[in-house]
């Protein structure tokens, strides 16, 4: 049974993925507000994918309220990613890269492969997921070097 919303629909946003199904970004995700969804929908500039059970209606129309939105004309992702904690966790799989074991963000440091007291830098490619214990455990060594 479809609820008719009487009033403006705050709090129901669609998720919106690029022409290949993918999200447009993952940190954050990409969310649009329902105005602008049920507008995208209008103009025909996205297919809708999965919908709430929800219905909005305007004096000519009835529509049910997109959850889940794709574009119809593909969005190049050709800028890199920021570099950020979430998302070298989230490349790293919210997993320690020394052990294995999975955690939560908060359970999580960055840790330097090459240290910075060795000349280490900051990049995508010197920084892994590390759980506490096997960061204290490497400390300012290489993976090598710790065993």
């Amino acid at each position: 049974m479809m609820q008719v919303l009487t009033r403006p629909p705050s709090g129901w946003p669609a998720l919106v993925l690029n022409a290949d199904f993918r999200p447009l970004s993952y940190y954050p995700l990409s969310i649009w507000p329902w105005e602008e969804v049920v507008k995208a929908v209008w103009q025909e500039r996205v297919d809708v994918v999965a919908t709430y059970d929800k219905v909005v209606r305007s004096p000519s129309m009835e529509m049910q309220l997109p959850s889940v939105i794709s574009l119809k004309s593909y969005v190049d992702q050709d800028r890199k990613p920021a570099f950020t904690r979430f998302n070298v966790f989230l490349r790293d799989g919210f997993a320690c890269q020394y052990c294995g074991q999975g955690g939560l963000a908060q359970d999580l440091t960055f840790d330097h492969v090459i240290p910075r007291s060795r000349g280490g830098r900051t990049t995508w490619q010197n920084i892994v997921a590390a759980c506490g214990p096997c960061n204290l455990k490497k400390g300012g060594r290489t993976p090598q070097q710790a065993g």
